[in-house]
């Protein structure tokens, strides 16, 4: 689609139906995805262009126009496609065979940790919204998209709490913010101190860090018997 000085923006144009394969427009739809991604981490999400997002993906801008409608509908694309990788796995994981906690626990901090190391940049744009949540539109959307994984796994951590699974000793909901802060929050901080650590987002830092809150966790929160 050639561009012209008086063209309508992309937001407000209605991209008629692009001649491409079902696999084609797949392909198209994830290099905006990703390109939106690389850019938002860059400079902020409100600071790119969409032509500039279009080009690093190397398609025309009445492509975004198509897949997503408008700005606001890319930026939510790009939170779901990574928030639903999590959910998903957290899905299978609470509503199947029921397991010990800590067996449950560590599984959660796998899955947890390994969906971020698949998307590092998230971290960094959820703090974003963080930051910016009395000015940006995203706060209602994001908190939805989070709040199913949330819920279940706090109404998990309650029910192994009764059924002495897991220690009591611990508030279930702050218990769920631990949880998340320790999956995501050192990917956050690694770029900083990580060098006066030792420490570097190399391939091995995914499995170590599942490693360490798995031990510390499992340990933290077993339940207690009575000859303890």
């Amino acid at each position: 689609m050639a561009n012209s000085p008086h063209a309508e923006p992309v937001a407000a144009r209605r991209a008629g139906r692009p001649r491409l394969s079902e696999s084609e427009g797949v392909a198209v739809r994830e290099r905006l995805l990703d390109a939106a991604t690389e850019l938002a981490v860059e400079q902020g999400f409100e600071a790119c262009a969409l032509r500039e997002i279009a080009r690093a993906a190397e398609v025309s801008p009445g492509m975004i126009a198509y897949y997503f409608g408008d700005r606001q509908g890319l930026y939510e694309a790009m939170f779901a496609r990574a928030f639903s990788r999590i959910s998903e796995q957290v899905t299978a994981l609470m509503s199947g065979p029921a397991r010990s906690g800590n067996d449950r626990i560590a599984e959660l901090i796998r899955i947890e940790v390994s969906s971020i190391a698949a998307d590092p940049w998230l971290p960094k744009l959820f703090m974003r919204e963080v930051l910016a949540r009395n000015e940006s539109p995203m706060t209602a959307f994001v908190g939805e998209i989070t709040r199913a994984p949330m819920e279940m796994m706090l109404e998990w951590l309650i029910e192994e709490q009764t059924r002495h699974g897991l220690s009591t000793d611990y508030d279930p909901r702050m218990l769920a913010l631990t949880i998340g802060s320790l999956c995501g929050f050192p990917f956050l901080m690694l770029p900083i101190v990580g060098q006066h650590l030792g420490l570097s987002l190399d391939d091995d830092f995914p499995t170590r860090l599942i490693e360490h809150n798995q031990k510390l966790l499992t340990n933290a929160l077993r339940a207690h018997t009575e000859d303890e």
